[in-house]
């Protein structure tokens, strides 16, 4: 029998990692993304974001890690500067440990207006996000279900 990602959450994750954890798949699920226990989540058939977690030796809480967040502005949907800043600063540069396939194989993107060099191929991620930083991550993820609705509608 599968278990739930909450039930799996609850199995790795331990203290404000798991609440963190519990409230994003929470928010998710609320703006009608689902789970398909492989951790990724979709909407309207489209893969929105992948969540990982596992025990580390290091942090008895575990690690999470949310991957796959947009990363460049849409026309007609209104950012701010402090949130393109904010994924900016979560922008992953491939560097062998990042558990990229045949890494280090980043390659040059330009991010929310900015260039970078050897991107992972998961451009952004969130490490262990905070309450706060959440705040912003589902501002990301709002701004994903608009592309979707606006790209499947008609």
């Amino acid at each position: 029998m599968n278990q739930t990602i909450e039930q799996r959450l609850s199995g790795v994750l331990k203290e404000d990692l798991l609440t963190n954890a519990l409230d994003f798949v929470k928010y998710l699920q609320d703006i009608g993304w689902t789970y398909d226990n492989d951790g990724r989540f979709y909407y309207k058939e489209q893969m929105t974001c992948i969540v990982i977690f596992f025990p580390v030796d290091d942090d008895p809480r575990g690690l999470w890690v949310i991957c796959d967040a947009p990363n460049r502005e849409y026309d007609g949907y209104e950012m701010s500067e402090e949130l393109k800043t904010f994924a900016r600063a979560n922008v992953m540069i491939c560097h062998g440990g990042c558990g990229c396939p045949d890494a280090p194989r980043g390659g040059d993107r330009t991010i929310y207006g900015q260039e970078y060099k050897g991107v992972c191929s998961s451009d952004i991620q969130f490490i262990n996000p905070d309450a706060e930083a959440l705040i912003n991550v589902k501002k990301l993820m709002d701004m994903w279900t608009w592309v979707i609705d606006r790209h499947t509608a008609g």
